[in-house]
C-alpha cells in the first residue's frame, strides 16, 4: 500500500486542568477555527477539567478562555508568541497508526 493511498484518521485528544479554579473555562485553537469549545467536550470531575476532541496528526496553536478570560495554557510550556502580542500554546497530535 502506497503513502499516498494511506488515509490520515483523527486522533482523540484528552487535555486535563486540574489546578484552574474557575467557573467556566473553554478551548480555542487551530484544531476548531478558534471558536471556544466547538466540537469539544467538557467535563469536570471533581473540580478537574477535561476537554476532550478530535484532530489530525500535526502540530496546533491554542489558547484557553477562563471565566471570558483568554489566555495561555498554564499548564504546557510549549508556548510560541502570537500575531496579537500574546502567547498561544502549542498542541502535538502524533500519528498513530
Amino acid at each position: 500500500m502506497s503513502q499516498s493511498s494511506l488515509k490520515v484518521l483523527r486522533q482523540m485528544v484528552v487535555l486535563t486542568f486540574g489546578d484552574i479554579d474557575c467557573r467556566r473555562l473553554q478551548l480555542a485553537g487551530d484544531f476548531n477555527d478558534w471558536i471556544p469549545d466547538r466540537d469539544i467536550e467538557t467535563r469536570n470531575i471533581n473540580g478537574c477539567w477535561q476537554k476532550i476532541f478530535t484532530a489530525e496528526p500535526g502540530i496546533y496553536e491554542y489558547r484557553i478562555i477562563v471565566d471570558g478570560k483568554w489566555q495561555q495554557d498554564p499548564t504546557n510550556s510549549a508556548e510560541v508568541p502570537n500575531e496579537l502580542g500574546g502567547i498561544n500554546s502549542l498542541l502535538q497530535v502524533p500519528v498513530h497508526p
